[in-house]
């Protein structure tokens, strides 16, 4: 649990900046390839550490699409209650 959390913990700050930035403002619609580009972008949610993206992956012995496809699944489940609880 503790390489789990670890390893997201940056990501879904990623994530959920990337969503606010679609035209839907949702992670439903978001693809792995679309997210990547963002990961890529330094200046995108630049607070967000790749660096601890990166090492958490490497923790759990995933590839970073892995990683990312993995989060985003589960951003997607629970999306209702993380908008709840932000909003």
């Amino acid at each position: 649990m503790e390489k789990i959390l670890f390893a997201t913990d940056e990501l879904t700050g990623l994530i959920g900046a990337a969503a606010k930035m679609r035209p839907s403002k949702s992670v439903q619609d978001m693809e792995v390839s679309s997210l990547k580009k963002k990961f890529k972008d330094k200046k995108f949610a630049a607070g967000c550490s790749r660096d601890v993206i990166r090492k958490g992956a490497e923790m759990l012995g995933w590839e970073l699409d892995e990683l990312f496809e993995k989060t985003i699944l589960a951003m997607r489940e629970n999306e209702e209650k993380i908008n709840e609880f932000f909003l």
